[in-house]
């Protein structure tokens, strides 16, 4: 029984603060939606720099 109740109210609790950060503020309808640096963009740099790190790391060997 004691599990139940364990359970039951950590179930409630996400369930309330999953609701609680889905239910966000409005933004000003001026807001421009684009984002200064895409994501695909920063993937790409990143995986350049391991890259290099990682041939440098080998050609250090």
């Amino acid at each position: 029984m004691k599990n139940y109740k364990l359970n039951s109210a950590l179930v409630v609790t996400l369930l309330i603060s999953v609701c609680s950060y889905a239910q966000g503020p409005g933004f000003a309808d001026d807001v421009d939606d684009v984002a200064p640096i895409p994501g695909i963009v920063l993937a790409i740099i990143s995986a350049l720099c391991i890259g290099v790190y990682s041939l440098r790391k080998k050609k250090d060997s």
